[in-house]
């Protein structure tokens, strides 16, 4: 048995969800796919699956033995590929982990256009806000809206974002519009909830005349408060009130006039936009293309904002 191939055929698995799925993927038979699974476990001495005929999962085993083998299998994949000249042409299969607005948004509509220029990568990207860990999930590259761990990776910026204050048309021709964050206190204000803490978040603001200082807290009260940022948008382009989002959230909105920014002197600075990479990974060159591509579709956002 080749524990390599075996540990492949493992990872390939838990990632379809079956063992057809696993075979189908690798285009090889089912029973061969159990077969490799049944030496695997063998070799180990250990269960690395529950399975029945409706459904599989892992074991405590299992999950340790994945994530090790993610390991594994990317050290073994980072050296075929400093051996093989990966360093120089871009080929091979790239994991890519980035919120679902920023895919939504900025990547998903123009990927096509990434692989007809690169049609020797193959990208397998997952679309989650969750913390990630690079290494142990075998990621390449990690796009991320915030303030970045310290992790020892490597950080490229993309993109700054601001807080806006914004209602729809129909809003602010019925109740006016505020030009000072103290003129909340007379309006129907759409709260935010932080979804790991479930507190309220506290709307950012910065003094015309002070743009260097920090951010002024403020907390207007209101009547509704969501942690769904998508449909707290959809609430506020249907005249509920005015709500502070970051303006990569509200982007289309601006453009299209569904909704209008106001206090728009007291913008705040919000969290930038980073591409995350191992360092290990700075000469790969399927890794290198994709982050200038990453860089190429924000500057060209932020260029027609501007």
């Amino acid at each position: 048995m080749d524990r390599l191939d075996a540990l492949k055929v493992f990872c390939t698995v838990v990632e379809t969800g079956s063992f057809r799925s696993g075979a189908d993927r690798l285009g090889v038979s089912t029973s061969s796919v159990t077969n490799q699974i049944a030496a695997l476990e063998a070799r180990f001495g250990v269960r690395l699956l529950n399975r029945t005929t409706r459904r599989m999962s892992l074991t405590d085993e299992g999950r340790h033995c994945y994530q090790m083998a993610q390991r594994i299998l990317g050290d073994v994949g980072t050296l075929e590929d400093d051996l093989s000249g990966a360093h120089l042409e871009p080929r091979g299969l790239l994991r890519v982990d980035m919120p679902g607005l920023v895919s939504r948004l900025f990547v998903a509509p123009v990927l096509p256009s990434f692989l007809d220029r690169y049609p020797d990568i193959t990208i397998r990207a997952t679309v989650s806000d969750r913390l990630v860990d690079m290494v142990e999930e075998g990621i390449d590259v990690m796009v991320r809206i915030g303030s970045l761990p310290d992790s020892g990776l490597v950080a490229r910026h993309l993109m700054p974002t601001k807080y806006i204050c914004c209602a729809s048309p129909a809003y602010l021709q019925r109740f006016g519009v505020p030009t000072r964050p103290e003129d909340l206190v007379d309006h129907r204000c759409l709260n935010f909830v932080l979804p790991k803490t479930r507190q309220i978040r506290s709307w950012q603001f910065i003094r015309p005349d002070q743009p260097d200082e920090a951010a002024l807290q403020h907390s207007p009260a209101g009547r509704i408060a969501m942690d769904h940022v998508d449909s707290l948008i959809a609430m506020c382009e249907a005249g509920a009130g005015i709500a502070q989002f970051m303006s990569l959230s509200v982007s289309e909105q601006l453009r299209d006039g569904r909704l209008i920014a106001i206090l728009t002197d007291w913008q705040a600075p919000g969290p930038s936009v980073s591409a995350l990479y191992q360092h290990r990974h700075h000469r790969v060159a399927r890794v290198q293309v994709f982050l200038d591509f990453l860089v190429d579709i924000f500057k060209e956002k932020i260029s027609a904002r501007d």
